[in-house]
């Protein structure tokens, strides 16, 4: 398999070969701190009570922790450090917390209501300013089932207070998996999990590959390349109703969809006349509009945040490079000069930065106004990287130890976390808008 996603797309596609999988073990978690002159803001969260006693499923304070550990903003105090384990106002002693060096405490019980109903109470506090954050906080309506989306939330209302940022914790992702049904026959599953990797729901499944999911700006779609019998074709699932439409099913190859950030549009890459050439499709005419046209080969469309244009991976000087295209005037600029090989690019919230594949598998990141590269991994088969909603984390897959596997490192490439939730023969992972 080609080290770059855009070769595989296309020439794996072009051949209607099947996808080279690795089949993958359970996964672990790996909290690499590849900086070490800086830290995440040291942060104290204590194992949240149940007030009735009884045992729950998910336990908050592990969740949060690992939420917050990841975006490499924050780093967490292990409970045993504690010196006091305190769940109400009246409890908290500033110095037992300034005493392990703590600048954050979280706070919080777990009220049983009923049969499988639950309430979250959490309070924040600034250790050094003695005081708390804002007002306690409570969740309620909840279900076991619930529990953990609600520890994501309060993860976001951790990052937002600390940071001024969104927190990106109750976001989804998307990714691709293969099982072998029999031997040497696979089934492929377009699938959809909580953003570390809980709760994965089966979207689409098909007996040949399955490729390149991407989502709707309301994170209630998502349209992904899926093989017909005359070759590769583009279609849209429904992610409450399981329905799927036919988007792009032109001769040849159809690849590479994007949603614009508007939902009107889906740009994508098609070979219907010749060597690949973006097209956009518009949801609401259904008429599909060409954008390029040259002898190279134009593909990965991805949209700034206004969508006023979109990056494109394009083979126009010779070798895979990063182009950005204009809506309004219709120009081509090239964005990319470093090295011999950049693909697979996307914007982050801001439009500020640029994450992609560079030099034959590596993912980094680089700054639209200067240029600037920043490297987030080192290894040689990464791919397929999408910024988190916030743009603070990005998703990617990777490999270890000739085992397929999903991380997220941080945006300055100083913590890269493995989803051990995720397991199996998996990739094309692709994070999703935050929920609305």
């Amino acid at each position: 398999m080609s080290k770059l996603k855009s070769i595989r797309s296309f020439l794996v596609l072009l051949a209607i070969a099947s996808v080279a999988w690795v089949s993958a073990s359970s996964a672990q978690v790996e909290l690499n701190i590849t900086g070490a002159a800086v830290k995440g803001i040291p942060i104290a969260i204590v194992p949240f009570k149940v007030t009735d006693g009884s045992l729950i499923e998910h336990q908050i304070h592990e969740i949060v922790a690992f939420d917050l550990n990841a975006s490499g903003k924050f780093e967490s105090i292990p409970p045993a450090s504690f010196l006091s384990q305190p769940s109400r106002d009246e409890e908290v002693r500033y110095k037992d917390w300034r005493f392990i060096n703590a600048e954050i405490l979280v706070i919080g019980e777990v009220l049983t209501l009923g049969a499988d109903q639950y309430e979250i109470q959490f309070r924040i506090y600034d250790i050094a300013r003695q005081k708390q954050i804002g007002r306690g906080k409570r969740i309620s309506g909840l279900s076991m089932r619930n529990l953990r989306t609600a520890a994501h939330v309060v993860s976001d209302n951790v990052y937002e207070a600390f940071t001024g940022r969104p927190g990106a914790f109750q976001s989804r992702m998307a990714y691709v998996e293969r099982k072998e049904v029999e031997y040497q026959r696979f089934r492929y599953q377009l699938m959809v999990s909580d953003w570390d990797g809980y709760g994965a729901v089966e979207m689409a499944a098909s007996w040949k590959p399955i490729l390149s999911p991407s989502w709707s700006p309301d994170s209630t779609e998502l349209a992904f390349v899926s093989y017909a019998s005359r070759g590769p074709i583009i279609k849209t699932v429904d992610l409450n109703t399981g329905k799927e439409k036919v988007i792009a099913d032109f001769k040849g190859v159809n690849s590479a969809p994007a949603w614009s950030p508007d939902g009107s549009k889906i740009a994508y890459s098609t070979s219907r006349h010749g060597s690949p050439d973006i097209y956009v499709y518009d949801v609401l005419t259904k008429q599909h509009q060409r954008i390029s046209s040259h002898y190279g080969i134009d593909t990965e469309p991805s949209w700034s945040p206004r969508g006023e244009s979109f990056l494109f991976t394009s083979s126009r000087s010779g070798k895979p490079q990063i182009y950005s295209y204009s809506m309004s005037d219709k120009s081509v600029t090239r964005m990319t000069f470093e090295g011999d090989e950049s693909a697979n690019a996307s914007y982050d919230l801001d439009g500020r930065k640029i994450v992609m594949v560079h030099e034959g598998g590596r993912i980094v990141v680089m700054d639209e106004e200067t240029s600037r590269i920043t490297p987030l991994t080192l290894a040689k088969f990464d791919e397929s990287p999408s910024f988190s909603p916030n743009g603070d984390m990005v998703l990617y897959k990777t490999e270890q130890q000739f085992e397929p596997a999903l991380m997220v490192a941080s945006a300055d490439g100083r913590v890269r976390t493995r989803l051990e939730l995720v397991s199996g023969d998996v990739r094309e992972p692709a994070w999703s808008p935050l929920r609305k």
